[in-house]
């Protein structure tokens, strides 16, 4: 008797638990992302990525005016296993501390490419001291380009790309990095479609132009900050 009792209460407490309503509290949702491509790809870049100007006497640099420094190079190599179609795209890291470098050229040698930033987009050196460092451009020269071993065509698009993208040529003949947002990618001789390719080799020019003295705090060293990502996209 005693054991029909403890059966029968116990199905009495589940039977109550069971019509209680259930408050709803916080929802969390789960995720599942990620992409599958034809191909993955490997970027390289040689010394580390890094420019490095070395150590600068104030006196070098223009009171009134801004100084424009050599152009240094770097290597850019991209492997992929099987031939894929891609994209390089720029992030600028110290994007507000751009300075409107006026009455220059960058020394592009494949055009002409004015510093003015109303003609063409450059990144930022950082600040010092508050103050703004200067400006720098990224670029490649055309006959440094190589997809598969052969001469391409730079081409560009403002947004990200489609399946239906309509791409145009670069604006300047050299392919012009030092812009947020701008999608860069090569065709064929003549063409305006972004070729598939298991390689590509070029070289990474890059320049750097110093604000006016008299708008540093050249009391204390002054360290050169850019920093900026290019992020390979498939297509």
């Amino acid at each position: 008797m005693k054991a029909v009792m403890r059966k029968t209460l116990l199905a009495a407490v589940l039977a109550a638990t069971a019509g209680q309503a259930l408050a709803a509290g916080e929802s969390i949702d789960v995720k599942v992302i990620g992409q599958i491509v034809p191909a993955a790809c490997t970027a390289n870049v040689t010394g580390g990525a890094t420019v490095d100007y070395g150590t600068m006497k104030t006196s070098t640099l223009a009171t009134d005016d801004f100084t424009m420094l050599d152009v240094k190079t770097l290597e850019l190599s991209i492997a992929c296993e099987a031939p894929v179609k891609l994209a390089l795209k720029t992030q600028d890291m110290r994007s507000d501390s751009v300075v409107d470098i006026k009455g220059k050229q960058w020394g592009v040698k494949a055009t002409s490419v004015p510093t003015d930033r109303s003609q063409v987009a450059s990144l930022g050196l950082g600040l010092s001291n508050g103050k703004k460092i200067g400006a720098w451009g990224i670029w490649m020269e055309p006959d440094t380009i190589k997809a598969d071993g052969n001469a391409v065509d730079g081409i560009s698009l403002n947004s990200k790309p489609t399946e239906n993208t309509k791409w145009s040529k670069s604006q300047f003949i050299a392919t012009w990095l030092a812009k947020n947002g701008v999608y860069r990618s090569w065709a064929a001789t003549g063409t305006v479609t972004p070729v598939a390719l298991t390689t590509l080799t070029g070289t990474l020019s890059v320049q750097a132009g110093i604000n006016k003295a008299s708008e540093l705090d050249l009391t204390r060293p002054v360290t050169l900050d850019g920093l900026a990502t290019l992020q390979v996209y498939y297509l």
